[in-house]
Parts: structure tokens; sequence; C-alpha cells
């Protein structure tokens, strides 16, 4: 599994050492995102906001499959710049019925939200 740089907790302060990955200097753990969803497992470039496998599901509103590809996504930026950018270049869409990402690029594009039946449109 993925593990750029390092992380370590010292007195409920982290210490961060972070490595180049595709586009920037991260932390990213792949291991502690799947089977440690309360350590942390990424801290984007020029920050030091700590991210959980928790966080990213709820940044997704607990869409796992959205929170995996976002995720894997993740090589510098904040992850709600990632998907701020995906829902621009309408890649995701937000459902104004229920709230909820839908996949909108990728030749996906449902055009019906799964989870209420409305109809999206980016």
């Amino acid at each position: 599994m993925l593990k750029v740089g390092s992380i370590e907790e010292k007195g409920g302060e982290y210490s961060i050492s972070r490595e180049y990955y595709r586009q920037g200097m991260i932390f990213k753990d792949e291991d502690a995102y799947r089977n440690r969803k309360d350590e942390p497992c990424y801290v984007p470039e020029l920050s030091d906001s700590v991210y959980t496998g928790n966080d990213i599901l709820n940044i997704c509103n607990g869409q796992q499959e959205f929170a995996d590809e976002l995720f894997e996504g993740l090589d510098w930026q904040h992850p709600e710049t990632l998907i701020e950018d995906w829902i621009r270049n309408e890649e995701w869409v937000i459902c104004e019925g229920c709230g909820k990402l839908v996949d909108y690029g990728d030749g996906c594009n449902d055009k019906v939200c799964p989870n209420c039946g409305k109809e999206v449109e980016p």
C-alpha cells in the first residue's frame, strides 16, 4: 500500500515529514486510510491540516466510493479543494434533492441521483 512521508503524534502535536508525490510534498498513508479510519492518513502541501479516513468520508457525505476516489486523487491540495475542482469541472455533482454526490464525469454522466432519484445537472 502507498505510503508517502511519515507522521508522529507527540503530546497532542503532530510531527510531519513530507515527501514528494505526483505534484507536491505531502504525507499520505493508504493503509491508515483503509484500515485505521481514526488515524492520520493525509496532510496536504503547505498546510498542517491532518485528515483521517473518517474525515475524508465525512467530507464525502458518508459515500465510501467517493471518499475512495477523493483519497486516490489527493496529491498536494486539501480534500475540500479537490472536490470543488471536480464539481466546477462537472466530474461530480451535488444533488439538489438530497445533497449527496453524484458521479457525472469520466463517461458515467449519471443523470439521476442514485440516492433519491432526482434528476441532476452540473
